[in-house]
Parts: structure tokens; C-alpha cells; sequence
């Protein structure tokens, strides 16, 4: 391969790597997504694989384009994707008759359709609860526990105490619910995936045949459940030894908060004694300078393996790479950071070369009064996004109603929208009758015994509702492709005419041009089922990038696995960096000490970081212990110099 002459002696072992388990602990601005890309055309190269026979598992759809685009046309055949992509296409294939009784066309429910599930069995629950509880507390829980493989009965079993007892009876609640609805959350595409290679052999031996050579991206990210998973499609099989090509950096684990776990990377040796680990350690994208703050941090870190980085580039005399300010509050820090950036700006840097970094998403409103202040460009990232807007909201669950009769939540979304008689007591009495006849929501539209218990007017709209949706389901098995559908079901539906009433003159353009914009994107997909899974597995990574000259702001967590010459990170005080929220326990704080030190390798030529005393009111802040640690490995390399050159003399 002509590309291993351009790479680095430890890239070149990584990519070159004797097949067999592999970890490469690549550190950041090392070359990782190049030498997985490589070691997936090497094993094409070198090894003859075929590239059906490779699966490569990413964590954000962005990430899967990325390395696709650079192997092009070699990999045809290659299977990659995020893992909740991949499980989704194991599941449509194989999920009917071998899990419960759930069909290929089940619907992949999002954030708000299972916090309304996780409310509702919150509501049901005759046990009263030992401490008070929000659905979204119920959801992260029912989510951790799955994220472990533990259905309800196995979380009440290995509960570790009285809140996760009474959890686990809402799990089950919450269960029910999504199954009758012929349903999954995003926990149960790894979850259900694995049940049912276990408990099909025939099944796990058919998709190990298919894809003996399994690379994995951002390997600290997983959860015990993806971690399983793995294991599991891995395992060694007659004449055929475990190939596992993993990358990634315990240093730069920063999901806890979804259930990742840093100590999965950390174990890799121990679960896979045969590996072989390979770090990469030269930084492409950093001054010496900030790579040495950044390690001033993680040396500290008390469960994952420092790493020093070494620069690529050279050295530049006299550059200041780092620089520290203070401010008297929150606002003074932002008229700071505003003040550098305009004279970055006018020095002829672009405003896209900046980046703001905060904890917490709160923290951006002063940024961005301070910038629209300067007339300074800017751009919140991880905002609400398109598909959250409440008419693509709409429009999505037409769609998904018409995809997943079972679909009781998109339903009760569309029922009245635009209004038809279908008003909360009309849908009640659909509700009860399903219930006490075992049916969904959507068989009882169908039913003319339950349509009799409605108004007149009520029952007309639920007439002229039914007949569309068998419509639109004919349409949807056929050959009508999913953006004319789209268009179908916006006109018949009366939703368009409805607009007009909806929304103000000033508003009614960009409501349709969302709209618009939908059934652009519908019509890159030949079927309904394949645009619909498509939007449901989105990340907040996979957002389009904006390519318009401003500045970006968002937090630390959202610009993992993004890079700028220019980075402020603001809040470095106790109580935000790290966040008062994760002060009580040891991990609390190992977490954002990694968090820092992914902020701080963000930037490539500077980095500028900022405190204030007087973040809040009436309350005095210090600054944080990653600033003073920085601080104190300063004046040790500065003591190591002067009595180097001490020496010297």
C-alpha cells in the first residue's frame, strides 16, 4: 500500500497490525479516523478480505460518510455505521418471530415520545414512589439499565435500592407500552440485538459469517451493552480467529451521563488477552503548548492512563498558545472573549476559525449578547434542530402512523391536527375501547362498534381519518415514493390549509419552507421505512456543518471530535469547570477532568482560558483546580528548563 509511506512508525503498526484483537489508543489530533480508514483498505489490500466481510461500528453517522468517502469505490459492500444503525438493520431483518411479537416495520420512538411513555408509567404506578421523581429521572434509569442488558425483572433483581425497585415496576409499565406499540427506544436496538444472539445461535453464527472483521471508532464511548455486543459478534468461530480492530482514547471519555463507561477501553487487554495495544502519541493539530496544559490536567486523572502528546508541527518562538484571563462576571468574560475575537478578526482571521466552549447550554446567552453587542457573527450549535420544529414533528408522525399502524403516540399527535372532531375526550373513549378489546389505537379507528361510541361530529372525523391512512398505506406498499407520499398526505390531510390559521403572516414562510425542506430530504430515500429509520438514528454530530464566516458556540460535550486554530474555554472556576454537579464523588470529578482536557484539544494555534469569581450573585467562585493545575506544570517545566540551562552554562 502506497498510503503506509506517508503515515508514522505508530501508524503504520496500527494499520499493518497482525489480524487479532487490536487496540489502538490513539491520542487526540493523532490521525485515528486515517489509520482506521487505511486499516479497513489494508485488510482489502494486504489480506484479501472481501469488503462484505467487514463491519466498521462508528458513533455518529457523520463519522460512518466520513470514512466511506475517503475509501470510495474499494469498499463497495462494506458494512458501516453507527451502532444503532447497524442494530436497526440486524433488527428489520431478523426481529419478526424471533423476539415477542414485535414486525419489521416497528417504529424507533425518540426523546419525547419516550419521555411521554416514561410519564405515563410514572403516572400508573399504584407503589408509592421513596423519593420524588421526574419522568426524565425514570428514563435515564430505565436507560441505564438497559444499557447493561437488564430487562425489568433483572433490574428489580439487582436493584441497589428502594428508588431503582420502584423504577424497575415502571420499567415494565414503559416496556409493555412500546411493545404493544410495536415500538423500540434507542437502548433496545443494542439491548434486543443482543438478545437475540444469544438466544439464536443460528442467528449470531449467520452474522459472524458475514462479517468475521469488526473495526469499532471511539471504542471509549461504549457502553457495557455495545462492549457485550462486540464480545459477542467476535467470538473466535471454527477456521476463522477474532479480528477486532478497535480505536480509541480512555483520556477523552466524556458520555457518562449515557451510560458510557471509560473503564471498557481500560479492561481491553484484560477481556481480549491476546490484543495487542498500539498508541499513537504525535498531535497533528496542536502547539506544544496546549498539548503540555492539556497533559497538565489528565496527569492527575486517577482512572485512565496519561498520556503525553508530542506536536507535530515545530515550535514557533515567542507564540503564547495559552493564555489566562479573569473577569469580575459573567458578563465582563464575555465582553472579553468578544473584544479577542474581533481582534483575532482583524489581525485576518476568519470568525470560523473560533469556537466558544461552555459547560452548560445556559451559560450561551451571555456569549451571545456580547457578540450580537460587537456585531460579531455567530452560530449556536446544538440548538434546536430541524427535525424538532414542531410542523416536521407533525408531518414525521403522519408518516410514522402510516408506517407502524401500532403507532398510538404519532397517532394521538395527528388525530386532531388540523381538527377533525378528534378532540382529548373523543380520543379517550378510542383509547378505552382498544384497551378492552386488546387492540392499538389505530385498530380501533377501524372499527365502525367503536366509532358508534363517538359524537356525530367526532365520528366522521374519525371516518374521513381512517379512510385516509388506508389510503396513504396503499400508496406506502406500492411504488409511490416516500417524498410523493409526503406531499400526498400534507394536501389531503388539509394540514397546509390549516397553516394559514396557525400562524402569523410573519411566520407562515418559514413554517412551509420546513416543510419544503422535508419532502426535499424525503426524496433521497426510495422507501418510507428506510427515511424514516434514517431520521430517527440522527445525532446531534450529524448536524450539517455551517459554512458561513461566524463564530461557533457550544459546550464542551458537543465539540468532541471538532478542532479550530482559535478555542475560548470560559468558566474554568469550581462549581462550573468542574460542575458543582459532579463535586460529590470521585468519578463526578474524573469526568470533567477529562472534559477539560478534551476542551483544551480542541485548539490547534490558541487556546484562551477564562474564569470569573462572579458567576453567580452573592456567591464567590475560585478558580478551577484544572487552571491552577496548569498553572503549577508551568512552573515545573520552567523550573526543568532554567536548571537544564543552568547546567548548560
Amino acid at each position: 500500500m502506497d498510503a503506509l509511506a506517508t503515515l508514522n512508525l505508530e501508524q503504520r503498526a496500527a494499520v499493518a497490525a497482525p489480524i487479532g484483537p487490536t487496540l489502538v489508543r490513539a491520542g487526540a489530533g493523532s490521525g485515528k479516523t486515517r489509520v482506521l480508514t487505511l486499516r479497513i483498505a489494508y485488510l482489502i489490500e494486504h489480506y484479501g478480505v472481501p469488503p462484505s466481510h467487514i463491519l466498521a461500528l462508528t458513533f455518529t453517522n457523520k463519522a460512518a460518510k466520513e470514512m466511506r468517502a475517503r475509501l470510495r469505490a474499494r469498499t463497495r459492500g462494506l458494512t458501516s455505521g453507527t451502532f444503532h444503525a447497524v442494530c436497526a438493520r440486524v433488527l428489520r431483518a431478523e426481529i419478526a418471530g424471533h423476539i415477542g411479537a414485535y414486525t419489521a416495520d416497528f417504529t424507533i420512538y425518540a426523546a419525547d415520545e419516550q419521555l411521554q411513555l416514561a410519564a405515563a408509567a410514572l403516572d400508573a404506578a399504584t407503589e408509592r414512589s421513596p423519593m420524588l421523581l421526574e419522568p426524565d429521572n425514570v428514563l435515564r434509569r430505565i436507560s441505564r439499565a438497559k444499557s447493561r442488558l437488564l430487562d425489568p425483572k433483572l433490574m428489580a433483581r439487582f436493584a441497589a435500592d428502594a428508588v431503582d425497585t420502584f423504577v424497575a415496576g415502571c420499567y415494565r409499565r414503559y416496556q409493555r407500552a412500546l411493545e404493544r406499540a410495536n415500538a423500540v427506544d434507542f437502548d433496545d436496538l443494542i439491548r434486543l440485538t443482543y438478545k437475540l444472539f444469544s438466544e439464536h445461535p443460528d442467528v449470531l453464527e449467520e452474522y459472524q459469517a458475514r462479517w468475521p472483521h469488526v473495526l469499532v471508532d471511539e471504542y471509549q464511548d461504549t457502553d457495557p451493552g455495545q462492549h457485550a455486543l462486540v464480545e459477542l459478534l467476535t467470538r473466535p468461530t471454527a477456521g476463522c480467529p477474532r479480528s477486532l480492530f478497535a480505536v480509541g482514547d480512555g483520556m477523552q471519555s466524556i458520555y457518562g451521563f449515557r451510560n458510557a463507561d471509560h473503564s471498557i477501553i481500560a479492561r481491553f487487554a484484560e477481556d481480549f488477552p491476546e490484543a495487542r495495544v498500539i498508541e499513537l502519541a504525535t498531535n497533528y493539530r496542536s502547539r506544544q503548548a496546549i498539548l503540555d496544559a492539556a497533559y497538565a490536567v489528565i496527569r492527575h486523572s486517577h482512572v485512565v492512563r496519561p498520556m503525553a502528546l508530542r506536536a507535530a508541527a515545530a515550535a514557533h518562538p515567542g507564540e503564547r498558545a495559552v493564555m489566562i484571563s479573569d473577569a469580575k462576571n459573567a458578563h465582563d468574560e464575555a465582553e472579553q472573549i468578544a473584544r479577542a475575537i474581533r481582534d483575532l478578526n482583524r489581525q485576518g482571521r476568519k470568525f470560523s476559525e473560533m469556537a466558544v466552549l461552555y459547560r452548560t447550554r445556559h451559560m450561551s446567552r451571555q456569549f451571545e449578547t456580547a457578540l450580537r453587542h460587537a456585531h460579531i457573527p455567530y452560530n449556536v450549535r446544538g440548538s434546536a434542530g430541524f427535525y424538532d420544529r414542531a410542523v416536521v414533528r407533525d408531518a414525521l408522525a403522519y408518516l410514522r402512523a402510516i408506517a407502524n399502524p401500532a403507532d398510538n403516540l404519532s397517532l394521538n399527535r395527528i388525530a386532531n391536527t388540523p381538527a377533525r372532531g378528534l378532540g382529548s375526550q373523543a380520543l379517550t373513549t378510542l383509547a378505552e375501547f382498544a384497551a378492552q378489546n386488546s387492540l392499538s389505537l389505530g385498530d380501533a379507528l377501524f372499527r365502525s362498534e367503536a366509532v358508534a361510541l363517538l359524537s356525530p361530529k367526532a365520528a366522521d372525523g374519525a371516518r374521513r381519518l381512517a379512510g385516509l391512512l388506508a389510503r396513504w398505506r396503499r400508496f406506502a406498499q406500492g411504488t409511490m415514493p416516500p417524498d410523493n407520499l409526503l406531499a400526498d398526505v400534507l394536501e389531503q390531510s388539509g394540514y397546509m390549509a390549516a397553516l394559514e390559521r396557525r400562524f402569523t403572516p410573519e411566520d407562515l414562510p418559514d413554517a412551509r419552507a420546513h416543510l419544503h425542506e422535508l419532502t426535499l430530504a424525503a426524496g433521497e430515500h426510495d422507501t418510507l421505512s428506510g427515511f424514516l429509520q434514517e431520521i430517527a438514528l440522527m445525532t446531534s454530530a450529524d448536524e450539517p456543518d455551517d459554512e458561513r464566516d461566524q463564530v461557533q458556540l457550544l459546550t464542551i460535550h458537543a465539540a468532541k471530535g471538532l478542532e479550530w486554530p482559535f478555542v475560548f474555554v470560559s468558566g474554568l472556576e469550581e462549581g462550573t469547570l468542574p460542575h458543582e454537579h459532579s463535586l460529590a464523588t470521585p468519578e463526578g470529578v474524573e469526568e470533567e477532568r477529562r472534559l477539560c482536557y478534551v476542551a483544551l484539544t480542541r485548539a490547534g494555534e490558541r487556546v484562551y482560558l477564562s474564569w470569573t469569581a462572579g458567576r453567580n450573585r452573592g456567591q464567590q467562585r475560585k478558580p478551577s483546580r484544572f487552571l491552577d493545575e496548569i498553572l503549577a506544570y508551568g512552573r515545573e517545566r520552567a523550573g526543568r528548563e532554567a536548571n537544564t540551562a543552568a547546567r548548560r552554562s
